[in-house]
């Protein structure tokens, strides 16, 4: 999707455009209507001096030559006159050998009309029908002028207006394109501030350098955060209280289980099962919060640093096992499409188990094929057959009652999977032959964001 400062240059550089065209035309047409007028109103001029210095005397034509302007003196001047009889032509000098064609008029009927001239130069012609005194006779009087000249010049205004327009508007659209930019900064800063959010690095957005129009949106969004976290933290906290507060109550049921045993072991060792089984629920979720820790309610998994500090924590936990653990993860990837604290439920429990099966060395290797993100977990244990794969996330199910573990986590695994839209498979590994596990997070980036 076009981003809102593309579509608001895209739009105001449009609008400039639209609105510097439709002045050009505007500016072409009255310059040319300008220029229209000028010439008419210079050959009206041309008429009436030609008028004064000119009489009909007898049916004749005369003419003096010492009233007339010098611009009619010179061969192809770009000035003409020419008078129309039904019997006599006469031209001013400046035609030469030309002789324009004439529709004869009547008395102080007027024309004006363009036509070809000189040196096949267009023209704009005016002409006027003029009677003698006693009015026996009319001749048809014509000025022109050369429109050649007046286009060159025409031309060179437009051209000088349309040079400066098309700076103007190139300036004009610049200055959009950087002043947008600024403006645009403090929503770059906010995006900035959202990234190191989800990373971890920051708990709130910082609304001190937010623009007025949005920093009600940054302290809603702070706000919100603010309570997820007390949310989070309440919960976390009473839990906490509940698995602690349920210790004494266990230790009591365990004396009278040991005295039970005394007298109907069966049903002391049915009643053992079911405390082992609270027990151990108690302390995965005991070290599930203290993995999780204090965790940001919009942060994401960032990889390796959070896998590190898991596999940190698991190797206090199973430091009986002499277990390597190795990290692969691509270098264009820094983060995973889950919220950390899901994540490290998530992942916690497959590596737990992971450690739980291995005999020395667990695999994490996180890659990227187009827009398919996929974690996978390898370890070198015995690994499970073919039939009891689709086991292995069952709610309680335990395929091995000797390993320590009540067999949850994997169900937990399946649920966080499945509520996000993931896919999680089970294989054999290929490399260590033991249980093989992939997360494969769909339309995702390299960043760890969705795509949409």
């Amino acid at each position: 999707m076009i981003s809102i400062r593309s579509k608001l240059s895209l739009w105001l550089s449009g609008l400039i455009i639209i609105a510097t065209v439709i002045g050009l035309i505007l500016f072409e047409s009255m310059l040319r209507q300008a220029f229209h007028d000028s010439i008419i109103n210079r050959l009206e001029e041309d008429l009436e001096h030609i008028i004064i210095a000119s009489h009909i005397n007898a049916g004749e034509i005369i003419i003096d030559q010492n009233q007339l302007s010098s611009f009619y003196k010179p061969a192809y001047s770009g000035r003409y006159f020419q008078f129309n009889s039904d019997d006599q032509v006469i031209r001013s000098r400046s035609l030469w050998d030309v002789q324009l064609d004439i529709e004869l008029l009547q008395h102080d009927q007027t024309r004006v009309w363009q036509a070809k001239g000189p040196k096949n130069n267009d023209m704009q012609l005016l002409s006027i029908g003029i009677g003698s005194i006693n009015g026996d006779k009319v001749a048809t009087l014509t000025v022109a002028q050369d429109l050649s000249i007046g286009r060159r010049v025409f031309s060179e205004v437009f051209g000088t207006k349309l040079a400066i327009n098309i700076a103007m508007l190139l300036a004009m659209i610049g200055g959009i394109f950087i002043i947008l930019r600024q403006s645009f900064k403090p929503v770059k800063h906010i995006q900035v501030s959202l990234a190191k959010l989800r990373q971890g690095e920051i708990d709130a957005l910082e609304v001190t350098k937010i623009p007025v129009e949005i920093k009600p949106l940054a302290e809603t969004y702070n706000e919100l955060l603010d309570y997820t976290a007390n949310q989070i933290e309440r919960s976390r906290n009473n839990l906490g209280n509940l698995s602690h507060g349920l210790k004494t109550p266990l230790a009591v049921m365990q004396q009278q289980v040991e005295v039970l045993g005394l007298s109907n072991p069966q049903a002391a060792e049915a009643m053992q099962q079911q405390l082992d089984l609270i027990r151990n629920m108690i302390e995965r979720k005991l070290t599930a919060a203290r993995i999780t820790g204090d965790m940001l309610p919009a942060a994401q998994m960032v990889v390796p640093r959070d896998f590190e500090a898991l596999i940190s924590t698991l190797d206090k936990v199973h430091h009986h096992k002499n277990i390597h653990c190795s990290i692969d993860v691509s270098d264009d990837i820094s983060r995973l499409p889950i919220h950390r604290e899901d994540g490290m439920e998530l992942f916690g429990n497959l590596l737990d188990n992971a450690y739980k099966w291995a005999n020395s060395a667990v695999n994490l290797t996180v890659s990227q094929q187009q827009q398919t993100l996929t974690l996978c977990i390898e370890d070198d244990g015995p690994g499970v057959n073919d039939d009891q794969i689709s086991q292995l996330t069952n709610r309680g199910k335990r395929l091995d009652e000797a390993v320590l573990g009540h067999g949850l986590g994997l169900s937990i695994v399946k649920e966080i999977v499945e509520q996000y839209g993931y896919q999680l498979k089970f294989e054999r590994g290929d490399v260590l032959k033991g249980l093989h596990v992939c997360i494969i997070f769909a339309n995702t980036t390299p960043d760890g964001s969705a795509v949409t």
